[in-house]
């Protein structure tokens, strides 16, 4: 396991699908005022700079608290070589920044969506496992790939309808993911 405590699959669950049906829901209600600022989010700077320094922060205070063995010894160096590039990514990679600071974050989030899911004993589990799973590759092309990103928002919003149709399902996962964790996961 990743983390040095506890996750309960049902509080993740809950979590995650707050945050999809939170981020689905006003582009599904109202897509003419979101398509303008969703077509901006790839190249948002500002933005970038807050996911990426945010990815950069988890993942350094990551690497203090998990067991690193035959590593352990270089743990102070390794903190201070992911600091230093988080802060050099935001100051000489400004392009897509928000996209690969987003890649970066469902990278770890996908582990731990994994961790929590680890020992539960219910087929219901394997929901989360494939999220985290599509997170992973969704992560590695928003990293490498960012422009994907892209082509992506700029297809779903060529219509208003079009942006509302492709809105919904996310807001009916988000709360499928809720009920799921309220009915099928364990405390």
């Amino acid at each position: 396991m990743t983390y040095p405590t506890y996750l309960s699959l049902k509080l993740v669950t809950i979590a995650i699908g707050l945050l999809i049906f939170i981020s689905h829901l006003p582009p599904a209600l109202a897509p003419e005022r979101f398509a303008a600022f969703m077509k901006t989010l790839p190249r948002n700077y500002p933005l970038g700079v807050v996911l990426m320094l945010a990815a950069t922060l988890w993942f350094t205070s990551l690497t203090g608290l998990m067991d690193l063995g035959e590593l352990s010894g270089m743990r102070t160096g390794l903190m201070i070589v992911w600091s230093v590039s988080g802060v050099l990514m935001v100051i000489f990679v400004p392009g897509f920044l928000a996209a690969r600071g987003l890649g970066c974050l469902l990278l770890l989030a996908a582990a731990v969506i994994l961790d929590a899911a680890f020992l539960v004993q219910t087929p219901a589990r394997f929901v989360m496992t494939i999220l985290a799973y599509v997170w992973v590759v969704w992560g590695m092309i928003l990293v490498y790939s960012p422009h994907y990103w892209r082509s992506v928002i700029d297809f779903a919003t060529r219509t208003p309808e079009r942006l509302r149709l492709l809105s919904w399902p996310g807001v009916a996962f988000g709360l499928f993911l809720i009920g799921l964790a309220l009915y099928a996961y364990p405390s």
